[in-house]
């Protein structure tokens, strides 16, 4: 193995790649782990896994390969998914390239997708995701899809701002934080009437290195709507928060630890619970714990 060959962090597939969409012919770039390159740091209230970097690969960011996207018409789908379009979501997809490149060429004017991955590649292809979900089937649970990529890109874009603190990555970070709590609310909300089963997303993260599953489903739009939920609406913010507090509540009140419910998923929601009632406290919106009436949203069909 060549020094360079040792040094590096990720490898195009031999096979080569025809997009669903445009028929365009490209190379799946994917994320080397051995060897030292992953070094698992602090695990955030958010979920995500944080790593130190090496002396020998620097910092090395492993969310910015997950997306597939094509380098033709910026078509972006977890790497599961990019052949499972049907032929309205083709079209839809299709019609809403020239669109799309321009949009997300607003935000980052040098992308290439041929070549490796950088930060701004990794960031742009959550949003291309979050995009082009709209067109994907239900059975492929879009929704939940969407949320965690407007996750990640909000992480990214924080990455960003660190680096680069003047170019403004914090306001759309936060834009991103708002669309996931959106995506994340309403995911759970279709969970609830059937429309979309979340159980069918395979692996929920957040991130890479574990999945949290349902129970990490529930605790993130808790969060997220008590971080990013609305602010300006009193009633509508004492609501959602009322209702964010009844699922953690019951997360954490569900018994010990195990591998189902990890001691991270017990912990930050009683954190975070704890967090929600003093703000409820604070506007005297505190009508107590039992979160009678309506369905249960802890209640999954996995």
């Amino acid at each position: 193995m060549t020094e360079a060959s040792a040094s590096r962090v990720s490898f195009f597939s031999k096979k080569e790649l025809e997009c669903p969409v445009c028929e365009t012919k490209f190379y799946r770039e994917d994320i080397l782990t051995g060897r030292g390159r992953l070094i698992a740091g602090e695990l955030t209230n958010e979920l995500r896994r944080l790593y130190e970097p090496s002396q020998k690969y620097g910092e090395v960011n492993p969310l910015i390969y997950p997306v597939t996207v094509c380098p033709g018409c910026y078509y972006a789908a977890f790497s599961q998914d990019f052949f499972e379009i049907e032929d309205g979501g083709r079209t839809e997809i299709s019609n809403d390239s020239d669109e799309r490149i321009r949009a997300v060429r607003d935000l980052f004017d040098d992308l290439d997708f041929r070549e490796p991955r950088r930060l701004q590649e990794g960031t742009a292809s959550y949003y291309l995701a979050m995009r082009c979900y709209d067109s994907m089937p239900a059975e492929l649970s879009p929704t939940i899809k969407q949320g965690i990529s407007s996750l990640r890109a909000a992480w990214l874009c924080g990455d960003f701002h660190r680096k680069s603190p003047e170019e403004n990555f914090d306001y759309l970070s936060r834009v991103f934080y708002r669309k996931a709590c959106f995506f994340y609310r309403l995911a759970i909300e279709y969970e609830q009437n059937g429309k979309e089963s979340i159980a069918n997303a395979g692996h929920l993260g957040p991130d890479m290195d574990q999945n949290y599953g349902y129970d990490g489903v529930l605790y993130l739009a808790s969060y997220l709507e008590f971080y990013y939920g609305p602010t300006t609406d009193e009633e509508r913010r004492a609501e959602a928060l009322r209702r964010a507090k009844t699922i953690v509540a019951r997360l954490f009140g569900m018994g010990r630890a195990s591998k189902q419910k990890p001691s991270a998923i017990l912990d930050k929601s009683r954190d975070l619970y704890a967090q929600i009632r003093e703000a409820l406290d604070e506007d005297g919106e505190d009508n107590g714990d039992n979160g009678a009436g309506g369905d249960d949203p802890t209640e999954s069909t996995e």
